[in-house]
């Protein structure tokens, strides 16, 4: 879990037992068959290496994105682009100092990428956490356009929600609180369909099935609920949210009718 600061990964939040085992120089080194189990267990990219920089551990994240160059044995020259001694150079400062650094290095996979190397001192070498900057930047970026374009849906006078696969409101924008009356509290975790009259409720559950099923934007009218008892006719617009090619939730749009 990665704890952010103004929208970017800062510190990485993890288990005692993962810390102790891992970068605690106090700790005694896990054994060889307990260290695998953890290393497997890791979707995250960590790679162990020895004193002389050869790598000695990789966790199940770090495998599949750099395959063989992590195989136990390996050089550090496998983790970077070729002729990038950037971060042999740092593992050697953090070794000698034992103050942590992060930096940034070309993908060996893919030079046009930017990997960023969280280097720590270990109880027997140093300990790499590896992440994609450039997929982090991406992710900042799809935030900000996705803030921009919430920020002009309400500025023409609708209001804006993103809903789990679930059905329920995960993100409920303030102008869908004013509208329909209800905190933003109350709208989080609330059923979309709760939010319009019970004779449209069907479409409306029909038309947000529809989204997810043939991944196209869905359009819809329907009585909205105004502070629980009142209606108010809007139109409800609905397109399918991906992520990695994957349907994740529904972003839904309401306006007026």
């Amino acid at each position: 879990m990665y704890i952010l600061h103004r929208g970017r990964p800062r510190l990485v939040l993890t288990s005692l037992d993962v810390m102790d085992a891992l970068c605690a120089p106090h700790a005694q080194p896990p054994t060889g068959s307990h260290l695998k189990t953890l290393l497997e267990a890791m979707s995250d990219m960590i790679v162990l290496l020895a004193p002389d920089q050869a790598i000695t551990g990789a966790s199940r994240g770090a495998r599949a994105y750099f395959g063989d160059s992590v195989d136990i044995g390996a050089p550090l020259e496998g983790l970077c682009a070729s002729g990038d001694e950037t971060l042999q150079t740092a593992i050697l400062r953090v070794s000698g100092s034992g103050l942590a650094e992060t930096i940034e290095c070309h993908s060996p996979r893919f030079p046009e990428r930017l990997l960023a190397y969280q280097i720590s001192n270990g109880p027997s070498g140093c300990v790499l956490q590896i992440q994609d900057a450039t997929a982090l930047e991406e992710l900042q970026h799809w935030r900000d356009r996705h803030e921009a374009i919430f920020r002009a849906v309400e500025a023409a006078g609708g209001a804006a929600a993103i809903v789990n696969l679930r059905g329920r409101i995960d993100y409920a924008s303030p102008q869908l609180s004013a509208l329909t009356g209800a905190s933003v509290e109350a709208l989080t975790t609330a059923r979309l369909v709760s939010l319009v009259n019970v004779t449209d409720r069907s479409n409306l559950g029909d038309a947000f099935e529809g989204t997810i099923d043939r991944r196209a934007p869905q359009s819809i009218e329907a009585g909205l609920l105004i502070g629980g008892a009142d209606l108010q006719r809007v139109r409800i617009g609905l397109a399918p949210l991906l992520s990695s090619g994957h349907v994740v939730g529904v972003t839904v749009i309401i306006n007026a009718a």
